[in-house]
């Protein structure tokens, strides 16, 4: 997982929504599969939500059809599925994710790195999938609006263009493209009454080809057509603000993929 900065076009500051930046790395750390100079741990078993793994029984609702093939059905009980559990403290953040009463935890902390302007974001592998739905549960625990969490998907191996679909520690969400070293807005931010301050958010993410909806605890809250980027890797993301601090927790991840992607 590598932290990356921006300014609000999907991980930036509450206020703001129309400035880009080009997302930096921190230092890599050896245990992830994320970019550049990083390289997974070989197993013969397949990560989470790794294109050819066998479907999975699942008794958590599905977000997709129900004969769509299930690659991950995560409860938390255990880290059977491999995630990313480790502590770092790099130029932009510092963090501590483990698995913790039946969640994935993330306790997170932006430093000052550019005069309170910008913010720090930090990815984990969620799977890869072409076509696919997903849901999963996110909470932030933190009085702060600097602070959003989301899905990152038809991201390439680089992390050098990607979708973001972020809810915000202020009731809005948001979803953006990072492309050709800039954030552009697609659905800029706004507020929905799906959304509740305090508590956990089921986030789904249904994508078919270009296609892409989305709902927040069940209410489909928008739909973008046109989406071209052809990557297949899916990420959950955290982003808080320069001096900002709030303990992330993430639950009931599920992801299918279509039949024939």
């Amino acid at each position: 997982m590598l932290a990356i900065l921006g300014l609000a076009a999907g991980c930036s500051q509450a206020d703001s929504a129309d400035s880009e930046e080009q997302p930096q790395e921190t230092a890599p750390t050896a245990t992830t599969g994320t970019p550049d100079n990083q390289t997974a741990e070989e197993s013969a078993e397949p990560e989470n939500g790794e294109e050819g793994a066998e479907s999975t029984e699942c008794e958590l609702d599905l977000p997709g059809e129900p004969d769509w093939p299930v690659l991950l059905c995560e409860t938390f009980e255990d880290n059977r599925n491999e995630w990313q559990v480790e502590s770092q403290d790099n130029p932009y953040a510092r963090y501590t994710a483990e698995i913790s009463d039946g969640q994935f935890q993330v306790d997170y902390t932006g430093k000052i790195f550019a005069d309170v302007s910008r913010s720090a974001l930090t990815w984990f592998d969620a799977g890869e999938a072409g076509d696919f739905a997903l849901s999963v549960s996110g909470l932030i625990d933190t009085r702060l609006i600097s602070t959003s969490w989301g899905v990152a998907f038809r991201a390439n191996e680089e992390m050098d263009s990607f979708f973001l679909f972020s809810i915000y520690n202020d009731g809005t969400y948001a979803l953006d493209i990072f492309e050709n070293n800039g954030w552009i807005p697609l659905i800029g931010r706004r507020p929905h009454n799906s959304i509740q301050l305090g508590q956990a958010n089921e986030v789904a993410i249904l994508a078919e080809g270009g296609d892409f909806s989305f709902r927040i605890n069940g209410q489909e809250v928008n739909r973008f057509e046109g989406g071209l980027l052809e990557g297949g890797i899916i990420r959950l993301v955290v982003t808080a603000g320069e001096g900002a601090s709030a303990l992330f927790a993430f639950d009931d991840v599920v992801l299918q993929t279509a039949p024939d992607s």
